[in-house]
């Protein structure tokens, strides 16, 4: 599944950073604060396929990938074009990133 954020940036999988860290392996949260939910954070969901099939209609130049893994991993394997901004980065580099296109984040 890939998550969608309502955030005023356009961003197709825009995890605040606290849970985009807690998700991708970055540093730990702490353990008794209460999480909020993803409707609490207004993300949705879409399948990996409509994805695929909105960029192959045509929208590949209106998306950014980021992937949030290591550089090693990087380099073993990834989305062609994506950036690599590590999860541990994310924080001051995200306004490097453009405000006119869908970002979509991944790590594993």
């Amino acid at each position: 599944m890939i998550y969608i954020s309502g955030t005023m940036i356009r961003a197709l999988f825009l995890f605040p950073v606290i849970l985009l860290v807690a998700g991708c392996g970055g540093a730990s949260a702490d353990p008794d604060a209460p999480l909020e939910t993803y409707e609490e954070r207004e993300v949705l969901f879409v399948d990996p396929d409509d994805l695929h099939d909105w960029i192959e209609a045509g929208h590949e130049d209106e998306v950014v990938f980021i992937d949030n893994r290591n550089a090693f991993t990087f380099e073993q394997q990834h989305i062609a074009d994506a950036r690599l901004i590590p999860t541990d980065q994310m924080a001051r580099s995200i306004g490097s990133l453009p405000l006119n296109k869908w970002i979509i984040m991944y790590c594993t």
